[in-house]
């Protein structure tokens, strides 16, 4: 079960660890951070957080002095108590700064196996392990320097794997757009192709009609339009012999 338990609270830690922001976060202070994030026992090291405290609430400031905690098993919780297995690594000086309180331990890492621990922010007893969230934050130990290098340059090729994950599923989405705009363009140049094929029968339909409503018509009798132009003369030479009557009379 102890075992259990510190394997529980090693996750925790690492957890932790990857959560924890690179610079200062002064809006709650929500996070510790530490001058190293590998130590080998018996190193000196510096842990910082930065927290806002309303006016109203600067009188928590003075529930100190406030210990900075190593906890390989659990963590530490307000109104909680402190877990016997917790190492107390030294003591916060509080700094009143322009628009928060820098609060500034230095300690000395301790003699735990090589993993990643849990470090908290509380008084003794802990009934103020924060200002508006919890302050915490991780430290790992390892037990050569050529182990913290490994593990560094090991986190730094999971966050690049991490990148090059996300930047492949922002390809696919954008992928998966230019398919689906394809898709549609796709769609719509086959309904205008049916469209326009459609059109071309109709038209191909009525000129076929025009044609054969052509070629249908009766065509003009020879006969027939000699005798046009023969009652046409006949017509034409009466009624100048008709004129040329009256001219003769008058003779």
């Amino acid at each position: 079960m102890r075992g259990k338990r510190r394997f529980l609270g090693a996750a925790l830690a690492v957890s932790l660890l990857l959560v924890t922001p690179t610079s200062a976060n002064a809006n709650g202070g929500s996070y510790l951070e530490f001058d190293q994030t590998h130590y080998l026992p018996g190193d000196m090291g510096v842990a910082v957080g930065y927290v806002s405290v309303p006016k109203t609430k600067t009188d928590l400031l003075d529930r100190g002095p406030f210990y900075l905690f190593a906890v390989p098993e659990g963590m530490l919780r307000e109104r909680r108590p402190i877990p016997t297995s917790a190492i107390r690594l030294g003591t916060f000086t509080i700094h009143d700064g322009k628009d928060s309180y820098e609060l500034r331990a230095e300690f000395t890492a301790p003699h735990l196996a090589s993993g990643s621990y849990f470090m908290g922010f509380c008084n003794d007893p802990c009934t103020i392990a924060g200002f508006r969230e919890p302050l915490y934050g991780s430290i790992s130990i390892v037990a050569t320097r050529r182990e913290g290098e490994l593990l560094t340059a090991n986190g730094t090729l999971r966050g690049k794997l991490f990148g090059a994950r996300r930047e492949a599923r922002k390809a696919e989405r954008r992928l998966d757009a230019v398919q689906d705009e394809l898709q549609t363009q796709l769609a719509f140049g086959a309904s205008e192709g049916d469209r326009l094929s459609a059109r071309i029968e109709e038209l191909e339909t009525q000129l076929a009609a025009a044609r054969e409503d052509h070629s249908n018509r009766t065509p003009f009798d020879p006969w027939l339009v000699g005798a046009i132009l023969l009652v046409t003369v006949v017509a034409a030479l009466a009624f100048r012999r008709r004129r040329m009557v009256p001219a003769i009379t008058d003779l």
